[in-house]
């Protein structure tokens, strides 16, 4: 069995992602645990791999090319700006990957024992497509399948994948149309959640496949939802998609790898950050695991950064982290 990490340039995330593993996984020494790394230095790397021996690791073809990239922003000499995702890494990674596995990220880690080969079992027992092991931001009931496992199906508009992929590609505008006419449901694309989540669930190869079929070099949400609207209408609605009923999975808002997706506060440097926090924790002097199961404390990154920088600079950093979180306070 499998667990992949999706990994770029930050190695104290990575390692409390992994800690996490090997310490509320009770069968992780029999997984193969392998890091698809886009960006990451090699000496970060390297201290990971002495720590975490067993794990393996896999790299994108731009990975060198960012590092310096990432190394010119720090030194001044250019703004970083390179917006393509190793999706290739990724498709291929889960091509070569067990029948059954989970594919997370660097800043999502466990936090409750969790027994893989028993819910791969259940999976295979109970035709079971995806199991979420964190967040549900859809609005429905959701139906008891085990003591530990629930499910939800997807209130659908009209269950029509070529209704699905006119709104989720905006063709002529209709999506924006219908909004402003109160048209459509409130909720509808959380609804289609029910079927998708890649950082925190187990998922069957094949339906992974299926779903990351058109292979881009960035990422396409709205092009995976309407693949697993298709899905759900190919298999004729026998396809189930579950949720574990007490959450396992937590995810960091302290971060982001995405630096060019979005800039809740304008000028905040989120390359220099990480590079702050990476360097002090390759001189064991950031404690990854603070406040594990929860996510880092304000005051503890927030005093770190006033030592290690300046209080503007934190006081930027708190901003942004408090507007990444309403940004995603759905989920």
């Amino acid at each position: 069995m499998n667990i992949l990490i999706k990994s770029y340039y930050r190695p104290y995330l990575l390692d409390r992602c992994l800690k996490s593993i090997y310490e509320k996984v009770n069968d992780a020494n029999d997984l193969e645990i392998i890091v698809l790394d886009d960006g990451t230095p090699q000496k970060y790397l390297d201290k990971i791999k002495e720590k975490y021996p067993n794990v393996e690791f896999k790299f994108s073809s731009y990975r060198n090319e960012k590092i310096e990239k990432l190394n010119r922003h720090l030194q001044g000499i250019e703004q970083y700006h390179d917006t393509r995702i190793p999706t290739d890494l990724w498709y291929n990674a889960i091509a070569e990957s067990s029948e059954i596995l989970i594919i997370t990220e660097d800043d999502v880690w466990f936090v409750d024992d969790f027994n893989m080969k028993f819910y791969t079992n259940e999976m295979q027992k109970y035709g079971i497509q995806i199991l979420k092991m964190g967040r549900d931001i859809t609005e429905t009931a959701n139906y008891s399948l085990t003591d530990t496992i629930a499910y939800h199906n997807p209130k659908y508009i009209i269950k029509s994948h070529k209704l699905y992929n006119v709104l989720l590609n905006n063709s002529f505008d209709i999506r924006n149309k219908l909004t402003k006419l109160n048209l459509l449901p409130k909720h509808w694309r959380n609804e289609l959640w029910k079927m998708y989540d890649i950082p925190m669930a187990m998922m069957r190869k094949d339906y992974l496949l299926y779903i990351w079929k058109d292979k881009y070099k960035r990422v396409v949400e709205d092009l995976q939802l309407a693949n697993a609207v298709g899905w759900d209408i190919k298999t004729k609605g026998t396809t189930k998609y579950t949720l574990l009923k007490n959450r396992v999975m937590e995810t960091s808002y302290c971060s982001s790898a995405s630096f060019n997706a979005f800039n809740i506060e304008e000028n905040f440097d989120l390359i220099k950050f990480n590079y702050i926090l990476n360097e002090l924790w390759y001189n064991d002097e950031f404690n990854s695991y603070e406040n594990h199961p929860n996510d880092f404390s304000i005051e503890y990154i927030y005093d770190i950064l006033k030592k290690n920088d300046s209080s503007s600079f934190a006081d930027k950093w708190k901003k942004w982290t408090e507007g990444f979180k309403e940004m995603h306070k759905e989920s």
